[in-house]
């Protein structure tokens, strides 16, 4: 029988302990064993955890693959497992059973595509039931804001087509959400507080090396370029949002006035500045205001 629903831990180094409190956080959902399956995918095959992890629960399946990075697990995950819908869990995260309760709902009645719903930094937040919005993928990217982190939805495995996480990315979210939402008919959001992202030194996010940095800059521009070769008006909002995360990026990591300049500049020769003056939000309104004025 299809399960209902596949969760995809990720795990590279994280310490065991968070990668159980994951796991449990997700046993904790109300599933019948028929309905789930939670696959871990191991990123490095460096001290295993199979047996750790496979006797938490029978519905724990795990796979191994020499170190190759978020994007590269996450596909095989992809490729692994066999859910209906896909749900990933980073494995320092966890579910919120309750909340997540509201996700399920929606799930089962198999009408939509994909579901949204919020995040909280406070394990056990308590979260408010409000109704369901329904929209489409595309109506979204119209008219709202997107949160790109891939853990915010669970959407239909059969929707994705060839779409995969880019290897060796960072910020490969920023990628493949947005096509991910092209490609959905039927989007429920949620105002569920269903995943706890926990925030930790020692995440790639946080790492300060020259290069480092300047490999997450690289990245994120290359990622508003593909999004732009793909001609895709309904991606114009999230493209020129993340030219906004850029300049600022690019300020915040690097504190210096060349770079940015430099930078700037590059985007004046590809056309994406100055930016057009829209309310998407205050932050992108003033720097739209400040960048037409440059």
């Amino acid at each position: 029988m299809t399960p209902l629903i596949s969760f995809v831990v990720t795990y590279y180094n994280e310490p065991y302990a968070l990668l159980r409190a994951c796991i449990e956080s997700i046993l904790a959902l109300n599933l019948s064993p028929d309905e789930a399956e939670i696959l871990v995918v191991q990123d490095g095959v460096e001290h295993k955890i199979q047996d750790k992890v496979c006797s938490l629960s029978p519905l724990v399946g795990y796979v191994c693959q020499e170190h190759a990075g978020l994007s590269v697990a996450r596909n095989t995950g992809i490729s692994c497992s066999h859910g209906r819908y896909i749900q990933f869990v980073d494995a320092d995260d966890c579910l919120e059973p309750l909340a997540y309760a509201a996700v399920l709902e929606h799930l089962r009645s198999q009408e939509d595509d994909a579901v949204m719903f919020r995040m909280t930094t406070k394990q056990g937040e308590k979260s408010r039931r409000l109704s369901a919005r329904q929209t489409t993928g595309k109506d979204f990217l119209l008219r709202h804001n997107l949160r790109a982190a891939a853990w915010g939805y669970a959407f239909r495995r059969d929707i994705l087509g060839n779409l995969r996480f880019s290897p060796g990315l960072l910020h490969e979210d920023e990628l493949f959400t947005p096509q991910l939402l092209l490609r959905v008919k039927s989007f429920r959001l949620l105002d569920a507080k269903a995943y706890f992202y926990r925030q930790r030194e020692g995440t790639i996010t946080h790492a300060k090396s020259l290069e480092m940095v300047k490999k997450r800059l690289d990245d994120i521009f290359s990622i508003i370029m593909t999004l732009r070769s793909l001609e895709q008006p309904l991606l114009s909002r999230r493209i020129r949002q993340l030219t906004v995360d850029y300049i600022q990026n690019t300020w915040m990591l690097t504190r210096s006035h060349s770079e940015l300049q430099q930078r700037c500049s590059q985007l004046r020769s590809e056309g994406l500045l100055p930016l057009p003056i829209r309310m998407y939000s205050l932050r992108y309104f003033l720097a739209s205001v400040v960048t037409s004025l440059l």
